[in-house]
């Protein structure tokens, strides 16, 4: 059966990358025509697998959605939709800004739905298996969701079908651009996310829905791409954009040589804090950067004096080291902090200063630096 692209309808999907070690043998493709980065086969959904605790992107977005609704929102009484509610950050802090709002809560994975029991209507569905009535909702949240939906522009058309004249749609999706990073070590084309949005992809497929664009995403920000948009129920076709293939191409060429780069000098990076590892080394950060670490760069975690990640506080261990929150490093008073993380590099390290005086805190940026030094000298 052919395969189509997403956003324009076309038949012009090329092959640019193969991602690593994939559980469902995905491959990448950039669409001639449009330049959306899209992966096959496509699913309708992934089955729960062990490491799935470590989705945790969605617990610090939520305030990004609340800011942008509080500049937006219709009133204090309005009617939203949270799709992939997850662990309900972002309906708890809904709650205490607009108490008066009423909320239905969208979540496929039953192991976390249950947070949203008490804050709002909840199904324990996909998205695309439920069918609201037309104009029954004032505002649509997703956060970190239509990237792993089989058909998202469906999705987007449905969402405008149930958005009353003029309603809101706050949307958030990891950014492809973060793919540019110097530091880049991590598999990005991950197997769950089925869709890799540039700004101008995700606002195209956003428009072509029939929405309008009133805060498009800051450019400043590589991670994610953030928008709000209002309901204008006219959809329309997608046109051709060269210039957005030859980047989406170029991005994909880059990234795939520059990840191999540093992959090769994570050994070395494993080396230095194993040779660090009587001054006690702490990393904060478990995330993919971690888990490519011991993967793929061969360091023993076992050497740790704490693991630390405050957004991973359901998880009791990752690759069997136990995972704690900030208040353990204290007790644990080690040496050297490793900042594991791309993100709030500085604002962690400020803490971490702070909770262990006179420690020697290293972001990953440096040790990968010294690492690539090492290995070409």
């Amino acid at each position: 059966m052919q395969d189509f692209c997403e956003l324009c309808g076309r038949d012009g999907l090329t092959l640019a990358y193969a991602p690593e070690h994939s559980h469902r043998g995905i491959s990448v493709y950039v669409c001639c025509y449009c330049g959306l980065v899209q992966s096959l086969p496509r699913i309708d959904h992934e089955p729960h697998a062990a490491n799935d605790a470590v989705r945790f992107g969605k617990s610090f977005r939520y305030p990004i959605a609340l800011a942008a609704l509080k500049r937006h929102a219709p009133s204090d009484h309005f009617r939203v939709i949270d799709v992939g509610s997850h662990r309900s950050d972002f309906l708890i802090a809904l709650t205490d800004a607009f108490p008066a709002a009423e909320a239905v809560a969208i979540e496929p994975d039953e192991r976390v739905a249950a947070s949203a029991a008490d804050k709002a209507e909840l199904h324990v569905a996909r998205i695309e298996s439920l069918k609201f009535a037309a104009g029954t909702f004032d505002v649509i949240h997703s956060c970190h969701t239509i990237e792993h939906l089989a058909h998202p522009s469906r999705v987007l058309k449905d969402h405008a079908r149930i958005l009353k004249s003029g309603g809101l749609l706050l949307l958030d999706a990891p950014n492809i651009a973060l793919t540019q990073a110097e530091d880049i070590v991590e598999e990005w084309f991950v197997d769950k996310h089925l869709y890799h949005f540039s700004a101008r992809t995700l606002t195209r497929m956003v428009e072509a829905a029939g929405f309008e664009i009133i805060e498009a995403p800051d450019p400043r920000d590589r991670e994610n791409l953030f928008l709000v948009a209002k309901k204008t129920g006219t959809s329309h076709a997608v046109d051709p954009d060269p210039k957005e293939v030859d980047q989406a191409v170029e991005r994909i060429s880059t990234y795939a040589a520059t990840r191999s780069h540093n992959a090769d000098a994570l050994p070395a990076v494993a080396e230095e804090l194993i040779a660090m590892a009587p001054k006690g080394v702490a990393i904060w950060g478990a995330g993919r950067i971690f888990d490519t670490l011991v993967l793929h760069g061969g360091f023993d975690p076992k050497k740790l004096t704490a693991l630390i990640d405050p957004h991973l506080t359901h998880v009791a261990e990752r690759h069997g080291v136990e995972l704690s929150g900030p208040e353990a490093l204290a007790a644990a008073a080690p040496g050297v902090i490793v900042v594991l993380t791309r993100g709030g590099t500085d604002e962690i390290a400020a803490r971490a200063g702070t909770l262990v005086p006179g420690a020697e805190i290293i972001a990953f940026a440096d040790l990968l630096g010294r690492a690539r030094l090492k290995r070409a000298a």
